[in-house]
């Protein structure tokens, strides 16, 4: 009876006897019992149904592929210069393509928006009306630097400040001018279909709202018929909304204006190093979503002139943000030249090499940033990734194979498979993001792992051919006869051993792509994967995996026969792969009991670490990334960044009051109360309405025979004065005899600038507006943190109810007519996205493991080994938040996030071709010792050729992205052992266990006589001594 060699000592236990003795328990017994009772069942039933019909299909089925073999690799073998050259000229089409792959990569972030969330729905709503996509620009004056010695006195409030942001924001002053000069938004009253730019809000914005409203409000009150105190400051020729949009020359008139506008001034200015100064300033602007149409400067399109684009220009997002940066190199202003190389009080010091130098403008937000990371994952790919993994990859096969061909011969149909595609990713104008790259290292894995698999099995072949010939030419000689030795690169031999290899580590390869290719389809299932992103790398790999296939089924025989390859024995390696492969049969229990305490305790840490929130800090991006690092300190000192929004719809309500339906004064009230009492008392959260631009406006009504002011306040405040209730309130009171109150809010929504208007209300359909929207800002905080806030405003926002559920029609205003959608934007999009991608990751393996046992189960005509070949697929996954905590403390990112999936595609793959070759060597001790010592050496060489690949993402300098790589190659590794030691001792394990079950004396790892009955794998049956 063999025993467990695992070197017990004098005085102790083993840990294989402890383990030994664990396998004996009645759980375990029962749990094979269970399974060999199943497989019994299926296949007495298979029997009765099909009886020998079954069998006959298969044999035809067989012979079929086989004579398809014959018939496919002998034209190969004759003509393989032709065959390589057509599949050359196809790939050199497809590379003409793929060049221009980086184009399909779309960096925006609605993209990432998954399908059915609420706050999908709602931004699309909002899209309807508004801006969604957020452009900041970023201003420091030289009053921001650091050190008091050489801190200018520049305040953002000054006119010079004041007048060059308003340049450049585009005013009065220069809205006729052309080209740049214009700024960036000449057309206040246009929601951005001339110029890209809905609205802005910044310092400069709130001084020209207030400098230009005196002469608004007089013509609004000449229009609704009061009469005017101050008629001059309406003449019937100057009715201009923008009369006056410009910074005034006086400082005092500033210093009002600023004074008055002080609760929404403080948004966009702030005083970083507490001397009394505001030294930095942020200017918002909400751009188009479509920028086609706009006066902006078009840039290349990166495919061309085609026939969809004749022109070869586009207009989109980047190129707005291209042409702002342009308009600011060209502006001449102080603010656009300058350009600071010291120290600014607002920088994070411990950033402080990835910061300096820093423009004093510079354009940031959550547009730009992606876009700049998605072109900086790409650079790093192409520049340094690509190169480094392609020097490792060939020193390893080199190393491993000891010859330079295989390079070629695995290397070429990689090369060729990756180049079709990703062009036809192009050729289908498929749309891709950053997550596209997860599909390059599966790709390179499972191409590697083709090649490698088929070569090495056409030698082992092709030796095994002429070691019989040699021996029958050594028979030969020894009974006085002669036979001609075997030419090693005869057409008929390789035929035969291609063949072969095609029928066996070819059918694996089928096998393992097919199954592949149905675990994967998993990622395009809208149903499970709300986020488009992951459904593109699922159909990607859908076409790259059966490229892959083909291509190495096709190039390797012929790139093998052409080059002559012939592997080099190495007898020190063959008896070391001799002895790993008695290790399943030799330590199975210690290697099952193992396993299984590594896996309990992954699993133990599942949900701590892979339930993290998706993060975006510093440590995940691109260093020295100028547009996330404004944004970043943006976000810590102005408590803000997250643009999140809200509507109020006053449609059903009608016209109530003679004013438009959104004007009305107790829905503004109402808007009010959400604000002060329900969203401003939320930790880190602001807002900004149609309220708060009401109280910032100041409003004079002087006295016609004196220079006295009658009334001095805000709109807001002229709405709500006393004397509306009481007339003899004060002695402003009898203006307001001269009108109602219904009529001063249409007074007051008219002093408002169309630019204003655009912002916050629905464009009038010609019943007046009907819907405002409500701008909630926040910082850039955790998730988890972020959720609770999120959670907190709906609940608020809620009210009563949600009308059926709907988060497009909640109460929260208490106004019959009247509803409010839930919160949307920055914050609800980035959780959506978050928990999107968890949700996806969780559901698609599980899919995946369900949809690949039942695959397997037919493919294997066993459920028992579909269900190990899955547990030694399982298992890694469990040990990646094993890697994760213990490895560095790895963060979840929009990489990282798709690991379980890539493992999963190779890990199958390597558990197929060991399952296979144990189906072909038969279910014997020596069966399960020769598959592991020959397809585990050969599943040993695609695993260190993959993760030299990988290896070279230690060298990214993206932390997340070599977070990525280096995770990925260390579970790759793991799956090597769970494939080639554990899943092979699980088989050994079962059969221990049904020996003991029959009640057969000795042990099974002692007895090799096995009998396979049918045509079809089924378990083997055990032959009773007969002596």
């Amino acid at each position: 009876m063999s025993t467990e060699g695992n070197g017990r000592s004098d005085d102790g236990i083993s840990i294989g006897e402890i383990a030994e003795n664990l396998s004996q328990t009645s759980l375990w017994l029962s749990f094979i019992a269970f399974l060999s009772n199943i497989n019994n069942i299926l296949a007495d039933t298979r029997n009765r149904i099909f009886g020998d019909t079954f069998s006959r299909i298969i044999f035809g089925i067989k012979s079929f592929r086989q004579s398809f073999y014959i018939f496919i690799y002998s034209r190969i073998i004759q003509a393989p210069a032709f065959i390589l050259i057509i599949l050359l000229l196809i790939s050199a089409v497809s590379g003409n393509l793929a060049k221009d792959f980086q184009q399909q990569i779309n960096g925006d972030v609605e993209v990432y928006l998954p399908d059915g969330a609420n706050s999908t729905d709602l931004l699309l709503e909002v899209r309807e009306q508004w801006s969604t996509d957020i452009v900041l620009l970023y201003i420091h004056t030289d009053n921001a630097i650091a050190d008091p010695l050489n801190r200018g006195t520049e305040n953002v409030t000054s006119v010079e400040i004041l007048t060059q942001i308003s340049w450049i924001e585009g005013d009065d002053m220069n809205s006729n001018a052309g080209g740049y000069k214009h700024g960036l938004d000449r057309n206040k009253s246009d929601r951005g279909v001339e110029d890209g730019v809905v609205w802005i809000l910044s310092p400069a914005q709130v001084i020209k709202e207030a400098n230009s409203s005196a002469k608004r409000f007089n013509c609004a009150m000449e229009k609704y018929q009061i009469p005017n105190l101050d008629p001059n400051q309406c003449p019937v020729t100057e009715q201009s909304p923008y009369d006056g949009y410009s910074i005034p020359d006086d400082q005092d008139v500033i210093d009002n204006f600023v004074d008055s506008a002080g609760p929404l001034l403080s948004n966009f200015v702030r005083d970083t190093n507490q001397d009394g100064i505001w030294d930095t300033a942020v200017v918002v602007m909400g751009i188009r979503f479509d920028m086609e149409g706009t006066d902006i400067n078009a840039r290349p399109d990166p495919k061309g002139k085609t026939e969809e684009n004749p022109s070869g220009q586009i207009k989109d997002h980047k190129a707005f943000i291209n042409h702002a940066q342009e308009l600011l190199d060209s502006c001449g202003l102080p603010l656009c030249t300058t350009q600071y190389n010291e120290p600014l009080s607002s920088i994070n010091e411990t950033r402080m090499q990835s910061i300096l130098p820093r423009d004093a403008i510079t354009i940031t937000g959550l547009t730009p940033v992606l876009h700049d990371v998605s072109e900086a994952v790409y650079d790093e790919l192409i520049e340094r990734m690509l190169p480094l993994s392609g020097v490792f990859v060939v020193l390893t096969m080199i190393i491993l194979h000891r010859s330079p061909k295989v390079v070629i011969i695995c290397g070429t149909p990689i090369l060729f498979s990756l180049l079709i595609t990703f062009g036809s990713t192009v050729y289908l104008d498929i749309e891709l993001t950053p997550m596209i790259i997860s599909a390059g290292p599966i790709l390179v894995g499972l191409g590697v792992d083709y090649a490698l698999h088929l070569t090495n099995r056409i030698e082992e072949n092709r030796n095994d051919i002429l070691d019989k010939h040699a021996q029958l030419m050594w028979d030969a000689e020894r009974d006085g006869k002669e036979i001609e030795p075997m030419d090693p690169w005869d057409e008929e031999l390789y035929l035969e051993a291609t063949v072969a290899a095609a029928e066996t580590s070819g059918h694996a390869i089928m096998l393992s792509a097919f199954t592949t290719i149905i675990g994967f389809s998993v990622l395009t299932w809208t149903e499970l994967v709300p986020i488009r992103p992951m459904r593109t790398v699922g159909t990607t790999l859908l076409i790259g995996i059966f490229i892959t296939f083909l291509l190495s089924l096709i190039m390797v025989p012929a790139l093998a026969f052409i080059l002559r390859y012939r592997k080099g024995r190495s007898s020190a390696t063959d008896n070391l792969w001799s002895k790993i492969g008695k290790i399943p049969l030799r330590y199975t229990w210690t290697v099952l009991v193992v396993s299984m305490v590594v896996t309990a305790a992954g699993a133990y840490y599942l949900e701590e670490e892979l339930g993290k929130d998706i993060t975006g800090a510093s440590s995940e991006v691109p260093p020295g990334l100028v547009t996330y690092e404004a944004l970043a300190e943006y976000s810590r000192v102005f408590e803000g960044g997250q643009t999140n929004m809200f509507i109020v719809d006053a449609s059903e309500r009608g016209r109530v009051n003679d004013t438009a339906p959104i004007r009305d004064l107790p829905v503004l009230d109402a808007i009010e109360r959400i604000q002060v009492e329900d969203i401003d008392t939320v930790d880190n959260t602001t807002s900004i309405s149609l309220v708060t631009i009401l109280k910032s406006i100041p409003v004079t009504i002087p006295n016609p025979v004196t220079s006295d002011e009658i009334y001095s306040d805000t709109l807001w405040g002229i709405l709500h004065s006393e004397c509306w209730d009481n007339p003899t309130a004060g002695p402003e009171c009898p203006f307001f005899l001269l009108t109602s109150r219904d009529t001063m809010v249409n007074v007051a929504f008219d002093t408002l600038s169309p630019e204003v208007r655009s912002m916050l209300m629905n464009e009038d359909s010609g019943f007046g507006e009907t819907k405002t929207l409500v701008y909630v800002n926040q910082p850039y905080i955790g998730l988890g943190e972020a959720g609770k806030l999120r959670e907190t405003i709906d609940e608020r926002l809620t009210g009563d109810e949600c009308i059926e559920g709907n988060a497009i029609r909640c109460t929260a205003m208490g106004i019959d007519g009247v509803v409010n959608t839930l919160l949307t934007g920055g914050l609800p999009v980035s959780l959506d996205i978050n928990s999107g991608i968890h949700q996806a990751q969780s559901e698609t393996t599980i899919a995946t493991m369900i949809v690949l046992l039942f695959v397997m189960s037919i493919l294997f005509a066993s459920p028992r080994l579909a269900v190990f070949t899955m547990i030694a697929v399982g298992v890694v996954v469990l040990w990646q938040p094993l890697l994760m905590r213990f490895g560095g403390g790895v963060n979840v990112n929009v990489f990282t996030a798709m690991i379980g999936t890539i493992v999963f595609g190779i890990g199958v793959d390597d558990s197929i071709h060991i399952v296979d070759r144990i189906k072909d060597e038969k279910e014997t001790p020596g069966g399960v010792a020769k598959a592991v010592e020959k397809t585990g050496q050969t599943i040993f060489e695609t695993t260190a050729t993959t993760s030299a690949g990988l290896a070279a993402g230690i060298f990214v300098s993206i932390p997340g992205l070599r977070n990525f790589f280096v995770l990925m190659m260390l579970l790759i590794i793991l799956a090597l052992f769970t494939s080639s030691i554990l899943l092979p001792s699980m088989l050994v394990g079962t059969k221990r266990a049904i020996h003991r079950l029959k009640g057969l004396p000795g042990s099974w790892a002692d007895d090799d006589r096995i009998l396979v009955e049918g045509e079809l794998p089924v378990d083997a049956a055990i032959l009773q001594d007969s002596n």
